[in-house]
């Protein structure tokens, strides 16, 4: 469907970031296509800038990964500070859970899927890590071949109880993964600082409930000096000030699964913070409320109607949960 304008736009897509116009003009065509475990956006916009920051990551409980594949045009995306601008035929995979930005200054027509991280995280041990990953073309061809075609094919297939689409996506993302160099010797060293990175992230999501968890174990764990550490998380703010965030996203995971029942003393000790105290305090600042008032929110019997009367995007978005 054609967008008339940007407000119509800002309807569908601004309760998920920040929107504002940029470039010369503004226009907008979409076609969003829901299947079990996937939504897939077909998109030609220009003239947006899309700004997911930590509190449009606290607005709403949104855990899912997504994946932009440009067709053609001008896309610049990627974490605050670190963000890449596309070439024809490559995907960036961005973490929901963590800031990003997009911008479509001229028009970019583009695929995008959503899926939800446990189901990503069937074939990929840490979906984190990947957040920021650009896929060239020549490591995701049969990705994108795939898009393209259920883009094509979405009015005939048949009823697919099993999201057996969304499983041969999230396969064809691992080998695409898979298909980027293993060494950081071998790479430019802004590609190279993208693979420690990746290794840092996955060393930390392993080690999160350590409370002695900092960059000088980090660094050691995977073998390389604190101040290369300290480079390649600077648009985060530093190692520390990550390894928080990454705790408070965990203990909101938590939080929002409908059967955590323990005391927010026990969650907090769990999820690596040294006290209750300062972990409500850390959690109210990156997401706008203490977590005993978040899971009170969370369970008003009108919670999910308001959120779906808001906007039928975010609706959809956590229909895959």
């Amino acid at each position: 469907m054609d967008v008339e304008n940007f407000e119509a736009y800002h309807r569908l897509y601004g309760g998920v970031a920040d929107l504002s116009r940029i470039g010369a003009g503004f226009s907008a065509r979409l076609n969003v296509i829901r299947l079990p475990r996937l939504v897939l956006h077909e998109r030609r916009v220009e003239g947006v800038l899309s700004n997911r920051t930590w509190a449009c990551v606290g607005r709403h409980g949104f855990d899912h990964i997504t994946l932009h594949l440009l067709r053609s045009g001008d896309f610049v995306s990627g974490p605050p500070g670190a963000e890449r601008r596309l070439q024809p035929g490559e995907v960036v995979v961005l973490d929901t859970s963590r800031p990003h930005v997009s911008r479509m200054t001229t028009r970019a027509d583009l695929l995008s899927i959503q899926m939800a991280r446990a189901h990503v995280a069937e074939a990929i041990s840490d979906p984190a890590g990947i957040h920021g990953t650009v896929l060239p073309a020549a490591a995701c061809g049969l990705l994108t071949d795939f898009l393209a075609s259920l883009t094509r094919r979405s009015a005939s297939l048949r009823p697919d109880p099993s999201a057996h689409v969304a499983a041969a996506a999230i396969n064809l993302l691992s080998l695409g993964l898979r298909g980027l160099p293993a060494s950081a010797e071998a790479l430019p060293a802004e590609a190279g600082d993208a693979l420690r990175r990746r290794r840092a992230e996955a060393f930390i999501a392993t080690r999160l409930p350590d409370p002695n968890l900092d960059a000088h174990a980090v660094a050691d764990g995977i073998g390389i000096s604190r101040s290369v550490l300290y480079r390649v998380f600077g648009v985060d703010g530093g190692v520390r000030r990550f390894i928080q965030q990454r705790r408070l996203d965990e203990l909101r995971r938590a939080l929002l699964r409908p059967g955590e029942t323990r005391r927010l003393g026990s969650l907090a000790y769990a999820h690596g913070f040294a006290t209750e105290s300062h972990c409500s305090r850390a959690f109210a600042a990156a997401f706008g409320l203490p977590p005993g008032q978040f899971r009170t929110e969370l369970t008003r019997p009108d919670a999910d109607e308001a959120i779906d009367r808001e906007d039928s995007l975010i609706g959809l978005a956590r229909a895959l949960y």
